[in-house]
């Protein structure tokens, strides 16, 4: 060998390849076939990244001299990168014919035939090179990565530990090692494997990138965010990074800007589904369902195969509640991939809001037998069980909580879900600690995506809310509503007997149980850009107005259900639109649940209530509460229609009773399937799901008993205002239906 080539080749394994190539030109300057050169001109090529001239320059070489192996193997590996797989398969086929003994040879045709789809054959490529040589750690990488794609992610793991044991510098293997370490949940470990490659690869956009994702499941969102920009400044065409920062975004509730991100990397590459999805899940997050649709609908035509797609079809049709096309979608997810566990988990969400408790929790145990740390249905098998709740169960639950890098979100559930198992089984004392940190967090997290509870403008909702809805008012709007009897209006508390009130009267042959609807809450708003606005529309409403809300209304209750006489449009917080509700249907059947307030409170506190943010803290608890009983109290001075009260102790305690007197308020005739309410083969959808399919019990009366110590200052502020409630409704002396009311109890 040469003076010249010599000191190229120092150069070269030094990494120095600016002038390992000057002095490979050089060489070729004087003599333009020489082999080695050539061969390793095009080597350098490769690692600059251009493999079609590492291709012309190899290919050089080995017409120069085709009897030399490395030249073949690295021509594959040249090809390979180019995609040309035939090819790249050929000439490592072709190495190893003249080297048999060749362990890098080995390993490049195991490259190409990875890339080509053949993941059993590459498989045997690289453990072929291990066994020529078992410290090469490229080979261990490479086969930790088919072993991965095939499925047998533990032994991927070892491979990949080995890796970096064998080769510290191994920036791939410390990359794959913390991918996996990161679904695995081993979040510290995943980090600090991330943050190993990019010390040893600080010019490679991808490992920074990977950083970020390590970040962002730790819920150093904006440390992720530096992470993803520097991948950008590196490489600013890396469009999955764009798409990654927009997740991070949308985690910090930054939604509008969230979207630019999604967009941005689908202006880069328009034809990823995965990308489509991104920007599918945020329109659903915005509850703009019908975008959405279109969005995931934009990407199946993309990848008809896309198993996320599928699940994101499911997820819009779910929080439709249109619950069969919703399990077909999850169903189609995981025909693509059957080991999807959060399409396993939605799917038996879906079950059991159908009532099909049993297999809920099937799906649930099939969604932890593949994601054993999956949170979510760690929690909802606790709350399906309660006390029955296996104690394998509970020692996991326990294990996950005891990992201090769980994401707040998850522990949340977690805390919410042994907290009942825990009152289920008379333990108050550590339920009630458990419970008090799980509504901690999930104060914080609302406050960090910008929902946090505001009493203050709740107060002022209700005070303006009464002082337009004066007996003057309805006195002027008389007869602008729709004269139907249709509707059948459910309000009160949540956890005050809503969701049992509205199962009791879907077992009537005529009535038909919608479920929580946000009707409501939308014609109000449609009034005017926030409340204030819509209140003052509403002190002006005119009979054109009004007409075409509750026709709008009634159609919406229409596409719901067609046949029945009767339809029930539940929804706990309508107890604030009650007089929007009666001037739009003057005849419809108002019915109020009512429950002793320590109780209902009790009970909000130990549920998981996610977006009612004033049920996590004892003092807006009792905010809450009082304004409930404020604007009660005003309606039943100045309401115009009917309003039968109904106590959730006596429905318990006296069912038939009360279910006939329900039925008999609904003008409807007397059917005792009414009894059987926990039969009765309708979506449910409230935290009450479970409990609504079985007989009727009295152990919740008194519940709040058990927390008396710990939440003392809520129950006494509550049974204070419970002393000031009327127990019978009071009527105005201008209320035209005084005689009525007093039919209340």
């Amino acid at each position: 060998m040469s003076d010249a080539l010599s000191l190229a080749l120092r150069h070269h394994q030094r990494g120095q390849l600016d002038d390992a190539a000057r002095l490979y030109q050089s060489i070729l300057a004087e003599q333009p076939d020489h082999a080695d050169a050539l061969h390793l001109l095009g080597v350098v090529a490769l690692q600059r990244g251009n493999p079609a001239q590492a291709v012309e320059l190899i290919g050089r070489a080995v017409a120069r001299n085709p009897r030399i192996a490395a030249y073949h193997s690295n021509l594959a590996d040249a090809y390979r990168v180019l995609g040309q797989f035939d090819q790249a398969i050929s000439c490592g086929r072709r190495a190893l014919l003249l080297k048999p003994d060749y362990p890098e040879a080995a390993n490049h045709l195991g490259l190409a035939l990875q890339r080509q789809g053949n993941l059993h054959a590459a498989a045997e490529q690289f453990r072929t090179a291990l066994r020529l040589r078992p410290r090469f750690g490229h080979a261990l990488n490479n086969l930790g990565n088919v072993l991965r794609l095939l499925g047998d992610r533990a032994a991927a793991l070892d491979h990949y530990r080995r890796a970096v044991e064998i080769d510290p510098n191994l920036a791939g293997a410390h990359t794959n090692l913390g991918q996996l370490l990161l679904e695995q949940y081993q979040l510290h470990d995943a980090l600090s494997h991330f943050q190993t490659a990019v010390r040893l690869r600080p010019d490679l956009a991808d490992v920074h990138n990977n950083l970020g994702h390590a970040l962002r499941a730790l819920g150093r969102l904006a440390e992720a965010r530096q992470s993803y920009a520097q991948a950008l400044r590196l490489n600013p065409g890396l469009a999955m990074t764009y798409n990654n920062m927009g997740q991070a975004r949308q985690e910090e509730n930054a939604l509008d800007d969230a979207r630019t991100w999604y967009e941005r990397a689908l202006r880069l590459e328009p034809k990823n589904a995965r990308f489509h999805c991104s920007l599918g899940r945020l329109l659903l997050e915005q509850q703009n369902y019908d975008e959405a649709w279109s969005r995931y609908g934009l990407a199946l035509q993309l990848d008809p195969a896309h198993a996320d797609t599928h699940f994101g079809l499911g997820a819009v049709r779910h929080a439709q509640g249109q619950l069969e096309e919703a399990q077909a979608h999850y169903q189609d997810a995981l025909h693509h991939k059957p080991d999807f566990a959060t399409a396993l988990f939605n799917l038996g969400a879906v079950r059991q809001e159908l009532g099909d408790l049993p297999d809920a929790e099937r799906c649930w145990r099939e969604a932890l037998s593949y994601d054993p740390h999956l949170a979510i249905a760690h929690s909802q098998l606790a709350l399906l069980l309660r006390g029955r709740l296996p104690e394998a169960d509970l020692t996991a639950i326990r294990q996950l909580l005891a990992n201090p890098n769980l994401r707040a979100s998850w522990r949340r559930a977690l805390l919410f879900g042994l907290g009942q198992v825990l009152d289920a089984r008379g333990a108050y004392p550590e339920a009630a600690e458990l419970l008090q940190q799980a509504n901690s967090l999930a104060m914080a997290e609302a406050h960090q995506r910008g929902q946090a509870y505001a009493p203050a403008a709740h107060r002022q909702l209700v005070r303006d809310m009464i002082a337009v809805c004066s007996p003057e008012f309805f006195a002027r709007v008389r007869g602008f509503g729709l004269e139907t009897e249709r509707p059948i209006f459910i309000v009160g508390l949540p956890r005050s007997g809503t969701t049992l009130t509205e199962q009791i009267l879907a077992g009537h042959s005529q009535v038909f149980g919608a479920g929580e609807l946000r009707f409501a809450r939308e014609d109000f708003e449609s009034l005017g850009a926030g409340d204030s606005a819509a209140l003052a529309a509403l002190s002006r409403l005119d009979h054109a107005t009004a007409q075409r809300l509750a026709g709008r209304h009634m159609e919406r209750l229409r596409a719901l259900n067609a046949d029945k006489a009767r339809v029930v449009d539940k929804m706990p917080e309508n107890f604030v639109y009650l007089g929007l509700l009666a001037a739009l249907f003057p005849r419809a059947k108002f019915i109020h649940c009512r429950r002793d307030l320590c109780d209902t409170a009790a009970s909000c506190w130990v549920t998981d209530l996610l977006k009612m943010g004033w049920s996590n803290d004892p003092d807006y608890l009792a905010s809450y509460f009082e304004e409930y009983v404020r604007i009660m109290d005003h309606w039943r001075q100045v309401l115009p229609v009917p309003l039968l009260e109904v106590d959730y102790e006596e429905t318990v305690a006296e069912l038939e009773r009360v279910a006939r007197r329900l039925v008999d308020w609904c003008g409807l005739e007397w059917e005792p399937a009414c009894l059987a309410f926990h039969e009765v083969k309708r979506p449910v959808r409230t935290a009450s799901a479970v409990q609504v399919r079985q007989p009727v019990s009295a152990g919740s009366v008194g519940r709040w008993k058990n927390y008396e110590q710990s939440l003392a200052p809520l129950f006494a502020r509550l049974k204070r205002l419970e002393e000031g409630k009327p127990k019978q409704p009071v009527a105005n002396e201008a209320n035209p239906n005084e005689d009525v009311l007093k039919q209340g109890f």
